[in-house]
């Protein structure tokens, strides 16, 4: 099975149908939904319909939707009021995205800062919120994502995935290749395998996330899609990035530059 390409919509600044009938010429297929954490769940829910009604009119697939997150959405809070809050609130976009036949959600477990001597406990939280929530993903027909994390976030290497997910039988993986900041892809890769359900590709400098255009940045590109394949991935090759963070370029990459670009690797 060919492994697509795809776009977070966060792609262009203003999206427009005739951008994404650009982005599906240039051979992307399949997108992601990017909310915006800061709204209300009807606000969401408006956000993501606008959006996935411009992507079908645009010839993309909308394939997945990104959970908002932040601290109203953080399933790792210790208030208990707090965590069922936000458990209620994404299970009600999950919901959402079910019955609009989106059937892939990435999740961020926690927001941060996390202390050192409260991780321990958050983790203990945040894989209880994850269980209930990928028990009504699991009913709903959607494959739930948990995506590795930068810096003090829950998920920020793989061992902390494998916890999270119970080694990938409650929850799969969202491998964002600009946010290993403890741990080398190789590794990452190794210890996840099949768990990996999807991407968010972008480049780096490896300090800390900067979501670059690949090329842009330090990532081994032709040794990470090797490893990934080797591995059996067969997800798809998600970028997300803005089109304008291409620092080398010192322009808007297109549709079809990044597609060339990456096959080219």
């Amino acid at each position: 099975m060919a492994n697509v390409m795809g776009l977070a919509t966060c792609f262009f600044r203003e999206p427009t149908v005739q951008k994404w009938q650009a982005a599906a010429a240039a051979g992307f297929t399949e997108a992601e939904i990017d909310v915006d954490g800061r709204q209300s769940v009807e606000d969401i829910c408006c956000s993501a319909q606008r959006q996935d009604d411009c992507l079908r009119a645009g010839g993309l697939q909308p394939s997945s939707l990104h959970l908002p997150f932040g601290n109203a959405w953080d399933l790792s809070a210790e208030d208990p009021a707090r965590a069922r809050q936000a458990l209620t609130g994404l299970a009600r976009i999950l919901r959402w995205a079910a019955g609009h036949q989106i059937m892939l959600a990435v999740l961020h477990a926690s927001f941060e800062p996390i202390p050192p001597e409260r991780r321990s406990v958050r983790l203990e939280q945040a894989t209880a919120g994850i269980r209930q929530l990928a028990q009504l993903a699991q009913e709903l027909g959607v494959r739930l994502a948990v995506e590795d994390l930068p810096r003090t976030c829950l998920g920020n290497c793989a061992d902390e995935l494998l916890q999270l997910t119970d080694h990938g039988r409650t929850a799969g993986v969202c491998f964002d290749v600009n946010h290993l900041l403890r741990e080398t892809h190789q590794s990452f890769i190794s210890k996840l395998g099949s768990a990996i359900l999807t991407t968010h590709l972008s480049d780096y400098d490896r300090l800390d996330e900067r979501h670059w255009a690949p090329g842009e940045g330090c990532i081994d590109w032709t040794a990470l899609k090797q490893q990934l394949l080797a591995e059996g991935y067969q997800g798809r090759w998600l970028f997300e990035f803005n089109e304008l963070a291409a620092p080398r370029l010192g322009r808007a990459i297109t549709p079809a530059e990044l597609a060339a670009r990456f096959k080219a690797y």
